[in-house]
This record gives C-alpha cells, structure tokens and sequence, in this order.
C-alpha cells in the first residue's frame, strides 16, 4: 500500500488502494542524463565516433527530435551508455504525437541483436525522451561509405539485416522502410532501427499521397500502393545492393521520376 500526505485544508492522510506500478520501461527523468548531442560538432578529432547514431532524427511537419548521447541509471545503480531521442511534443500535431507513441509501443516488444534495443520512454514533463541502445558507429550507410568492409564483412552484414527482419516478419511487424540509412551498425552487427512507418500486421494499404521512398520500393508497391512482408524483402534487396557498393544511393544518376518510372515498367 502507497500513503501518500496531502498538504490540503485539514493535512488528511490519503491511502491508495490500487496503486498502479510503474513498469519496467516507464522511466524516471532522474534515472537519464543527457550528455551531448550526437552529430558533427560532438566528437572533434574523432572521425568514427563523429558519425555515431548521427541522425537528426525527422523534420517534418513541424515534428523535431533530436538525438543525444546519455547515461541510463540501471536498478542496480550501474550506469549504461545510451541513446536518448528528445522530442518536443508542444511542437507536434495530435496525429504526429500519435506516431511517435505508436512507434515507442512496437519498439518496447523487440528483443533480437539484430534490432536495436529500446529501453523505454521518460514522459513525466517535456521534453518526451526515449532511450534507446547505442550503436557506436552510426548509420549504416555513412559507416560503409567511410569504412572500406572486405567481401566476407559484407556477406555477414546481410546475414544479420535479413536475421532482423525476419525476426520482426515473425512478430507480424511490416518494417515498410528498410534501408541502409535506417539500419545502424554497433559491436560489429547490423541493428534495423527508425520504426516510424512501421505498422502491425502483414498487409497495409498505403496513402497515394503521402510521400514514400521510392528507390527501395517493389513494382507492386508502386502500382497498386500495397505493402506487404514481400515488400519489405525487396527493400532488403535493395539494402543488400547498398551494402555490397558501400552505402551508395540506389539507381545512381537518376531522379526519382525516372526510378519510379523504371521500376513501374
């Protein structure tokens, strides 16, 4: 049983009956320490931790999080490096707030070492934080267009993309945006990250009109605006192609009115 004092007219004792625990993955402001901003400026004389976990995660729409290195306080008083994604919520729409709940809600299920870690989410006051595990070198794509990888490396590194994404095609998660640039690399594994398009179930009807990564997508996806597990294993595909010419975009010197129109025909 929790008391709790209120400090009120007359200094009543309340008692709750029904406490509601906190869960392992509701996390206390005072359990993260934001260290430093992940990105350029951060790590000077240090080319290979410069580009660690870089991005600036999602502009759009108004929607702005960054990404900063940080401690994580652990029940046994250790502390863990992580990756704290701050996000400013006033700054959000109801449908963008909604994404980003919905994305920390899949993430909380993920258990692989080919998926990256999520550790849960501190939400008592603004800004949001959700803490995630640190890769040490970054997105993939800027770690193999920086780091020359022998044959057998690359080979491995598609063994592990595709062990990730079977694992969430177990778990009946459609990724719906697998990409180099959406795969980080840490401790020598390739770690499927950035669940912001992700969606439960095996078969989503996309929205013609909202913008989508046409470079990694399949002809039935472009032509029919379906999205399915297949989908996603021929955004593998495409993957495996950036990865064997280190991290180069897809369909070099083409806009993308003429991938789609290439890949539509």
């Amino acid at each position: 049983m929790v008391r709790q004092e209120l400090e009120d007219e007359g200094s009543q004792e309340v008692f709750l009956l029904k406490p509601i625990v906190r869960q392992s993955w509701e996390l206390s402001y005072g359990d993260v320490k934001i260290t430093k901003k992940l990105g350029e400026s951060c790590f000077k004389g240090d080319p290979l931790r410069r580009r660690i976990f870089t991005k600036l995660i999602k502009k759009s729409d108004g929607a702005f999080s960054e990404v900063h290195a940080g401690k994580m306080t652990l029940s046994n008083g250790s502390k863990m490096t992580v990756a704290v994604k701050v996000v400013k919520l006033e700054v959000l729409t109801k449908e963008q707030i909604r994404k980003v709940l919905s994305e920390t809600r899949l993430m909380r299920q993920f258990d692989h070492p080919n998926v990256i870690k999520f550790y849960g989410v501190a939400a008592g006051q603004e800004p949001f934080l959700a803490i995630m595990e640190l890769a040490n070198c970054g997105a993939l794509d800027m770690y193999l267009r920086n780091n020359e990888q022998p044959m057998d490396k690359k080979n491995e590194m598609c063994l592990q993309a595709a062990w990730g994404l079977e694992y969430l095609h177990a778990k009946n998660i459609l990724h719906m945006d697998i990409a180099a640039r959406n795969c980080l690399y840490g401790d020598n594994k390739v770690k499927i990250s950035d669940f912001g398009l992700a969606h439960e179930g095996t078969f989503y009807q996309m929205d013609p009109s909202k913008r989508i990564p046409i470079r990694w997508l399949a002809p039935e996806t472009l032509i029919l605006a379906i999205y399915t597990q297949k989908t996603d294993v021929f955004c593998y595909g495409i993957l495996c192609w950036e990865i064997y010419n280190n991290g180069m975009e897809p369909y070099p010197g083409m806009s993308i009115a003429e991938v789609n129109q290439c890949v539509r025909t």
